[in-house]
C-alpha cells in the first residue's frame, strides 16, 4: 500500500517523539525540567495526550477516532500498555514508580482519543497544537529559564508559524480559502492571532507578566507563515 504524504510525516513524526520520551523516562530528570515549574503530572499527561494523537493517525491517517471499532481500542491497550511497562522500567534505571504518573498517563490517552473520537486530523491538529502551546506559556517557566532565555524567541516564531500554517492548511483542505486577497489574509490572520491574544491575556491569571517582546515574535511568526503559504499558492496556481 502506498503511503500518501500525511501518513508519512505522522509515522516520521511517531519515529521520533516516542523514542525521545522512552529515553527521558529512562535516565535522571533533567535538570531544565526540574526548573520547568510545571506540575510533574501536567507532563505525563500532555506527553502522553501527543503520543495518543500520533499513535491514533498513525494507524488511521484518515479517521476519526470511532469507539465501536476494534481500532480505537488497540491503541487504547497500546499506549497504557506501554504507559504500565514504562513506569515499571523506571524502577530498575533508579527512578521510582509512581501510580499517580501512570494515572496521569492513562487520563492523557483517554483524553487525547476523547478529542480525536470528536475531531478530524487537521482540526485535531490545531488542537493539539494550540493546548501544547497555551500549556508551555502559561503552565511552565520552560520560556524563562536563564541560560536558555533564547528559547523564548524560538519557542514563539517557530509555534505560531506553524500553528498559521496548520491553520492555512486546514481551511484549504476544508474549501474554506476565499478568492479575494484581502479576504484570505484577514481569515488566515484571525485563528492564530487570536490564539495569540488569548495566550497572552491568560498570563495574567497565572501571575505572569505580559510578554510584549513574545507576543511580537509570534507576530512575526505568524506573518511569516502568510507569507510562505501566499507564496506557495502563486507557485501552485502557475503550474496549472
Amino acid at each position: 500500500m502506498k503511503l500518501l504524504r500525511r501518513h508519512k510525516t505522522v509515522l516520521l513524526l511517531l519515529g521520533i517523539y516516542w523514542p525521545v520520551i522512552f529515553c527521558l523516562t529512562h535516565i535522571p530528570v533533567p535538570q531544565v525540567a526540574r526548573q520547568s515549574g510545571m506540575s510533574d503530572k501536567t507532563m505525563h499527561v500532555l506527553a502522553y495526550f501527543v503520543l495518543t494523537f500520533l499513535v491514533w493517525f498513525a494507524v488511521s491517517p484518515y479517521h476519526k477516532a470511532r469507539w465501536n471499532g476494534i481500532k480505537v481500542w488497540i491503541v487504547l491497550a497500546t499506549v497504557i500498555g506501554y504507559a504500565a511497562v514504562d513506569e515499571y522500567l523506571q524502577g530498575f534505571v533508579g527512578r521510582s514508580v509512581d501510580m499517580q504518573d501512570f494515572v496521569a498517563d492513562v487520563f492523557g490517552v483517554v483524553l487525547g482519543l476523547g478529542v480525536l473520537s470528536i475531531f478530524g486530523f487537521w482540526s485535531a491538529t490545531l488542537m493539539f497544537s494550540a493546548v501544547f502551546m497555551f500549556v508551555i506559556s502559561n503552565l511552565s517557566h520552560l520560556l524563562l529559564l536563564y541560560p536558555e532565555y533564547y528559547l523564548n524567541a524560538a519557542f514563539h516564531f517557530t509555534a505560531y508559524t506553524a500553528f498559521t500554517l496548520i491553520w492555512i492548511q486546514y481551511l484549504d483542505r476544508r474549501n474554506h480559502r476565499p478568492s479575494g486577497r484581502p479576504l484570505w489574509l484577514m481569515t488566515s490572520l484571525a485563528m492564530p492571532v487570536s490564539l495569540l491574544f488569548a495566550i497572552k491575556m491568560a498570563a495574567a491569571i497565572f501571575g505572569r507578566p505580559f510578554d510584549w517582546i513574545g507576543m511580537a515574535i509570534g507576530l512575526c511568526g505568524i506573518c511569516a507563515a502568510i507569507l510562505i503559504s501566499g507564496a506557495v499558492f502563486r507557485v501552485s496556481r502557475r503550474k496549472k
